[in-house]
Order: C-alpha cells, then sequence, then structure tokens
C-alpha cells in the first residue's frame, strides 16, 4: 500500500461507521435549522482572513456571554466547512458562551 491510500484510510473513517453515508444530511439539515432558529443572535459568514473560507460564524447567547468558545471543524483539513456543525454550538450558548464556528482554507490549497 502506497503512502496516499494508507493515508486515505487513515482519515476517511466514514467507511468503518455503518449507515455513516447518511450522517452528512442530517448535520447539514440540523444545522441549518438551528441557525433559522437563531435569529438575530446568529452572525454569518463573519471574515477573518482574505482567502474565500476564512469565515466564521457567530452564535450569541441570550444575555451577556461569558466568553467565546471556538468550534474547528473535522475534516482533517480536507473536507467540510463550519456550516455543516452550527447547531454544535447549542450547548455551550444554553450555559451562556458566545460560540463562533470557524471555516477554513483546505488541503491541498493550503499546506
Amino acid at each position: 500500500m502506497d503512502f496516499a491510500s494508507e493515508a486515505d484510510r487513515a482519515y476517511a473513517n466514514g467507511a468503518f461507521i455503518p449507515g455513516s453515508a447518511e450522517l452528512p444530511a442530517r448535520w447539514v439539515a440540523d444545522a441549518a435549522g438551528f441557525v433559522a432558529a437563531m435569529g438575530d443572535r446568529a452572525r454569518m459568514g463573519l471574515r477573518y482572513g482574505g482567502a474565500e473560507r476564512e469565515a466564521f460564524d457567530l452564535f450569541l447567547p441570550e444575555g451577556a456571554a461569558r466568553g467565546l468558545m471556538i468550534f474547528v471543524h473535522g475534516g482533517y483539513w480536507l473536507a467540510g466547512d463550519g456550516s455543516v456543525w452550527s447547531h454544535l454550538a447549542a450547548g455551550p450558548l444554553a450555559r451562556g458562551w458566545a460560540v463562533a464556528v470557524a471555516t477554513y482554507d483546505l488541503c491541498p490549497d493550503v499546506a
């Protein structure tokens, strides 16, 4: 097995999870519903850099925030963006934390 195949196998863990092919669509739907429910407490697409994908979505709790939690999505720098994971901000928000869900450039565009 060459290095690329070995790395693909090591990082593509969905192949080892039964039913994993259905999960991304569910995550996207959950995230979209969450963003819609947040209303004006969701600040989407805030820029932190010059590249197209260098943006974050900010979710604000009711009242003053205790602090800020930054969520960096998985994907091994190969796939995905923050919009798939917005709903994971619900827990920290319920405890008074603001949450930034970041999106970033992916490989091979960055090295």
